[in-house]
């Protein structure tokens, strides 16, 4: 399944691109081409040694997908489910996402296929490090940075950020990003991409005539990207009514306690019980009679099927690809307010790109300042799409994909053709 993100990607792409003429604009270029073929793809058996001595072999992958912008830059995810058609779709997704924020990155990602959770943490380490080391040629602060992803943190970046000074021989801080904040790392990175959802809720409410203090708003995926939209939400006076994980569901009409749960749900797995809510199937969150829905897990939450059913007057793509080219359309039809993921959980890259100017300055800023340089960088992008999306009357997804594809063309074309 995995394997076709890359082919849905795709589909947004050409169809967003068509009014702009790209090929007439910069003829014998072959541009739509260059712009949906990754410039490496990067795949490689990955062999850990267990705790018990034996080997466990899993394949491996990093995607450079485009730096007509800037150096590539994109997370690294560990997943049962990580195969290569998805790490070409996020990194694919990243640079478009990086064009959005006007931010001077291109776009990467990479993957292990492994169930990270089962591994102890002494395996834990030696997998991160191995995977840094086979691939420590190819990254670097001018070439390509790393950050979190799914099942990583602050501590897999640290061994990461360990493992290619000591193979380099250099100490270079702005090699990854999102590390801990006492090697390098950015006060605010971690609850960044929650932050930038939060920013962009705030401002399609008003383009509703809403504010978020009479909001009902359902969360699904309750890791980092969730749970950390959910508590700012929850701090300004919304009412986030029901919150999921991978595993179950909680849902209460009058609004969950949000940091109770946050305080039950370390690594972002919500509790076996929980007394303030009832269970609900995970399944029926996303369409809960709500004014706000975050999709804030894996891709393709929101397919043809359910679509038709969903509620919620405005849906904030916290996840990246939530939504499949099918349930767009539907969606469109009926007038659901959308922020699509390349602008709405653009915050993470934004912080990222904060902490690798830090770390090439050496001069570091507050956690306000962060926080106010991000709300200047996601309510810009916000408004710059939302003005677009107006003017044209499309959708605020297709008028995210013309202003990226719009600037990586420039780009691109100005590099010349060699």
């Amino acid at each position: 399944m995995a394997t076709d993100v890359f082919e849905l990607a795709k589909k947004h792409f050409f169809r967003y691109a068509e009014p702009l003429n790209l090929e007439k604009r910069y003829p014998g270029m072959d541009i739509h081409e260059h712009l949906t073929t990754p410039d490496r793809s990067i795949g490689f058996r990955l062999t850990v040694q267990r705790d018990d001595g034996t080997l466990q072999v899993c394949q491996a992958f990093r995607v450079q997908f485009n730096d007509d912008r800037g150096p590539y830059k994109g997370g690294v995810r560990f997943h049962p489910q990580v195969d290569l058609g998805e790490t070409k779709a996020l990194a694919f997704w990243m640079y478009l996402k990086t064009a959005v924020a006007d931010i001077p990155f291109g776009g990467a990602k990479g993957g292990v296929q492994v169930d990270y959770q089962s591994l102890s943490l002494a395996e834990k380490e030696r997998l991160t490090k191995r995977y840094t080391l086979v691939l420590g040629n190819d990254i670097g602060p001018e070439k390509d940075i790393p950050a979190p992803d799914v099942n990583k943190g602050e501590l897999e970046i640290a061994w990461m950020l360990d493992t290619w000074r000591m193979n380099m021989g250099s100490y270079q801080r702005g090699v990854v990003t999102g590390k801990p904040v006492s090697l390098g790392g950015s006060k605010g990175r971690r609850e960044a991409t929650g932050r930038g959802v939060f920013y962009t809720i705030v401002e399609a409410l008003k383009d509703l005539g809403r504010s978020l203090d009479d909001c009902t708003i359902a969360v699904q995926g309750f890791g980092n990207v969730g749970a950390n939209a959910a508590a700012l939400l929850h701090a300004v006076g919304a009412k986030i009514v029901a919150v999921s994980d991978e595993r179950r569901a909680y849902y209460n009409k009058k609004g969950l306690p949000i940091l109770d749960l946050l305080a039950q749900s370390p690594g972002g797995k919500l509790p076996e019980t929980f007394a303030n809510a009832e269970a609900i199937d995970r399944d029926t969150l996303l369409t809960l009679d709500v004014d706000v829905l975050v999709p804030a897990a894996l891709e393709n939450a929101i397919t043809e099927k359910n679509a038709p059913s969903i509620k919620a007057k405005l849906i904030a793509e916290g996840a990246n690809g939530p939504t499949t080219p099918g349930a767009v359309e539907i969606l469109a039809d009926r007038d659901i307010l959308v922020i699509p993921d390349i602008l709405c959980n653009a915050g993470g890259v934004t912080v990222s790109y904060f902490e690798w100017v830090q770390n090439r300055q050496e001069f570091y800023w507050t956690l306000h300042e962060v926080n106010e340089k991000l709300k200047a960088v996601m309510v810009t992008a916000y408004h710059t799409v939302s003005e677009l999306a107006h003017r044209e009357d499309i959708t605020l997804r297709e008028a995210a994909y013309r202003i990226a594809i719009e600037r990586v063309a420039e780009a691109a074309a100005r590099r010349g053709v060699q």
